[in-house]
Order: structure tokens, then sequence, then C-alpha cells
């Protein structure tokens, strides 16, 4: 259709994170030399129906920065050249705005390697301009779209992913003030690695609750505390200014926490190690002999193993509770771990006094919230403003191969969730 050299301009907007909403111009066309009459619009309507088939590709990429970045924004260029077939031979970032993210560039980049234009002939050059506008709340992240971060560690910005693995323990923020305007706490995913630690360390404002997900650890504190030994499921309350360590005790495996600072702060270190707050709310303690605290402090900490906590019947039998951490007088945090049935429907209000989180451990399922319904599965968080209501809807059983195989077991989709809780006011 194209000759050789030609240059083809798009024109398409994304607007909108959660679900896709991608408004589509009229594909505009500026070709070199003139194009024949007709021509320009069938490069158009071939460019459109590309942008239409693809479109859920560019809004993962969007997806992806949002889960980091609520502000993420702004006018992105790629320039991609046309071979046999219509087939991408190749696409670079032509022009990037500054309020843009680099990643989310990258991402698009990348993307556009495995499209075709069917309808563009070999030799083609075409210019897509995407325009991504900042959302202003988000209630859904996946903890697979965070940046692994570590003290020190190179920008997300950077097109490299993750930290190198040589360091004893990462983070992922997965809810704060910059992903998704988070109100009196913090969320983060703590990875600590075979037979390592996080050093001493207190916060000396924020009270912080850890559940470990995945592998065994222990928690040390100063001296007159005795070591804790947690295995999955367990839950820890530690209040401001408690000196700790966090340990792998597992030699092979990665120790994996959720961690909930209130009120927030010790999180900000992880996105800027010289920030000099993040850097006052999470003091190293270089010399633990030098860690005195007082007997009161110490009987604040709290430890639990749900394998040792009774389970509170859910109504209409969508499962079951189990409080790990119940908050008190002047102790606004609660932890719970959530044994959601196959097929159960839960709906909640919301909490007019406190701002909510729901990890989900394991299972699958759908979330109702907002006005979007959204997917659910293993590493899925969800942050909930206080007074939001939403519905959870849990997935029934994988079926499919039962009749083939009848001995075969069915795959339960039953969600393992934990909840936590800050009180805003009361």
């Amino acid at each position: 259709m194209t000759k050789p050299t030609s240059l083809w301009r798009a024109s398409w907007a994304t607007v909108a994170a959660g679900a896709l909403c991608c408004a589509i111009g009229a594909a505009v066309a500026n070709a070199q030399p003139k194009a024949k009459p007709g021509e320009a619009q069938q490069a158009a309507q071939a460019i459109e129906s590309a942008l239409q088939k693809h479109g859920g590709e560019v809004h993962r990429c969007f997806e992806k920065v949002l889960a980091d970045r609520l502000d993420a924004a702004g006018l992105v260029e790629v320039t991609v050249d046309v071979g046999k077939g219509g087939k991408v031979t190749s696409a670079k970032v032509k022009k990037l705005d500054k309020n843009a993210n680099p990643a989310l560039a990258a991402c698009i980049e990348k993307s556009a390697l495995g499209w075709t234009l069917d309808g563009i002939e070999a030799g083609a050059s075409v210019v897509l301009p995407f325009s991504f506008k900042a959302q202003t709340s988000q209630y859904l992240v996946n903890a697979a779209d965070v940046p692994e971060r570590a003290l020190g560690a190179p920008s997300s910005n950077k097109t490299k992913a993750g930290p190198k693995r040589d360091v004893p323990f990462t983070v992922k923020v997965l809810a704060d003030e910059t992903n998704v305007k988070a109100e009196k706490l913090s969320v983060t995913l703590l990875n600590v690695g075979p037979a390592s630690r996080v050093a001493m360390h207190r916060h000396p404002h924020s009270a912080k609750i850890l559940y470990l997900v995945k592998g065994h650890a222990r928690l040390l504190g100063p001296e007159g505390a005795a070591p804790a030994k947690l295995e999955e499921g367990a839950g820890v309350y530690i209040p401001a200014g408690y000196p700790h360590v966090i340990e792998n005790m597992g030699r092979q495996s990665t120790a994996v926490f959720l961690q909930v600072f209130s009120p927030p702060g010790p999180e900000r270190v992880y996105r800027d190690a010289t920030d000099a707050r993040g850097r006052a709310e999470f003091e190293v303690i270089r010399d633990p002999a030098s860690a005195k605290v007082t007997p009161e402090l110490i009987s604040k900490v709290v430890v639990a193993a749900a394998a040792e906590v009774k389970s509170v019947a859910l109504p209409r039998g969508m499962g079951n509770s189990k409080n790990l951490v119940e908050a008190s007088v002047g102790q606004a945090m609660s932890l719970s771990q959530l044994d959601l049935a196959d097929g159960a429907e839960w709906q909640s209000r919301g909490d007019a006094a406190s701002t909510e989180v729901l990890y989900f451990v394991s299972g699958a399922g759908t979330l109702k919230v907002g006005g979007e319904t959204l997917p659910l599965a293993a590493e899925s968080m969800v942050y909930l403003p206080r007074g939001t209501p939403y519905a959870i809807k849990v997935a029934l059983p994988d079926r499919t191969d039962k009749a083939d195989k009848p001995d075969k077991p069915e795959k339960a989709d039953k969600i393992v969730a934990v909840q936590f809780k800050v009180t805003v006011r009361k």
C-alpha cells in the first residue's frame, strides 16, 4: 500500500486504568512522498486496527507503572519500522515527556516489536503517539508489577528491573502515598534471602505489623527479650521504638513478609535512600548492646501463630477468620487471616473509622469496588480507604478434568487472605 521511506503518524490516547478505556481517534496519516488518493485512509485503518488489537498490551504497560507511581502520565511516541507482511522489525522511543515514566516507554517499545500492521508495506515507518492521563486513585496493586528495591539500589525509573541478588533483603512498596495515596499506613513486601537478616533497627515513631507469608524465621529483640520463632502464618505486632532483627532461618529459601507501618514513614527510605524523613524513621542500630528498652515496651510485642489461634466462623458459610493481632487502647492496628470458602460471596460496607488493606496469599476470585470489577489472584493487594464498600466473590474449583479423571482432586480456588486495619478516627 505505502511506498518505502513513507512516514505514517497515528493518533491514540489512553485515558484510564482499571478497565481498558482507550480513546482511539481516527488515525491521521502524513506521508512523504505524498500518498495517492485513498491511500492515507487505508493506512489509517490498518494502524487503527493494530492499535485496537494490541490495546490491552499498552494498557498492561500502564498498569505496571501505576503499581509504583500513581502520577505516571504524559506523551510517549514510538516509531516503528515495518517489514514484510506488515511485521514490525524495529521500535524506538522517539519522544518522551519529562513527566512520562521511562519504564512505561520501554514496555511499549518492547510490546510493539511483536506487532503486525496489516496493510502497511515493507519499508514504511509509523509514529505511534500514546497520551497517558494521570490517575487520581486505584484500589488494586499486583505485587508482581512493583519494582524490587534494596537500600542504595538504583532508582526504579531505570529500565533494568530489580536490585542485585547479593543483597541480604529486598522490598516492594505495595501501598504508600505515592501509588495509592494511602492514609495512616504503608505496606511493603519484605524478601529476606537465605540465611540472611535485616540487621537490628527500630522505627522511632511507627508501629509495625509483620505477617510471614512464606518460609520460617526468627524475630530477635534487645537484651531481655526472648527470641520468637516464626512459621508461615505468624503475625507480629512491634511497637514504635522497639529494636528488632528479622532473621531468615532457611538456608535455601527466601522468607517473605508483609510489613505494615503506622504511621507511614520508614518505607520512604526504600524509594530514596537519601530521603531524610525515611532515614530518620528507619534507624539502624550499629551496636546492639546499646539497645536498651523498658520491660513495658517489651511486653507490648505480640507474637501469634495462625495454627494456634482459634477460628471464628464467618456468616452464611463464607469461611472463617483468625484474629492474630487485635486493636486495643493505644494500639490502632489489627491483623486477621481470612479463609474464604469456594464460591463464597463476601460483602462489606467498609469501615468508616479504619483504613483497610487486603493481601491475597492464595486463591482466585473477583473484587467489586468503586464501580469496577477487578480480578483477584495470589499476590494481589487491595487498598481500601475508610468507608469504602466492596464485595469479593471466590472462584469455584476447577472441574474441567473431573469427567475424564474422576480420581484427580479438584483444584480449589479457596481464598486465603490477610486483612490489616488501622483506625484513623474513633
